[in-house]
């Protein structure tokens, strides 16, 4: 699976893939932006209490200088580091085994509103 950041839009280029419950996914991530982002896959219907975290961590110096922004949560069930501008990376795991809609949202402050997607598990 390729996803990409869609360049000056706070987008990704896919909002909605399909896998098999318990299969390995591979997401090859590339981001061409001026903008840090990354993929942070959550529990089904965590999202905004995620990206609502990210959101404060960014008020906390020593996590701002840091400048991950992934919040540590049993509901963030995987996630990139944050990818700078005009870098790429890979994010491999096993499906999870409950089928469901898993979102996946960039945890760049603010940014989650807008830039988010989902990943079925049949």
């Amino acid at each position: 699976m390729k996803i990409s950041a869609v360049k000056e839009r706070m987008l990704y280029d896919v909002t909605r893939f399909e896998v098999r419950a318990g299969q390995p996914v591979r997401i090859d991530f590339t981001n061409p932006d001026a903008t840090a982002h990354n993929i942070v896959i959550v529990a089904p219907g965590a999202d905004e209490e995620i990206g609502l975290a990210a959101n404060e961590m960014a008020k906390n110096p020593r996590e701002a200088q840091r400048g991950q922004y992934v919040p540590k949560s049993k509901k963030v069930l995987h996630a990139t580091r944050m990818i700078a501008p005009l870098s790429a990376t890979a994010l491999r795991f096993i499906a999870p085994k409950k089928p469901g809609d898993y979102p996946y949202i960039c945890t760049f402050p603010g940014h989650w509103t807008i830039m988010k997607g989902i990943m079925v598990v049949r």
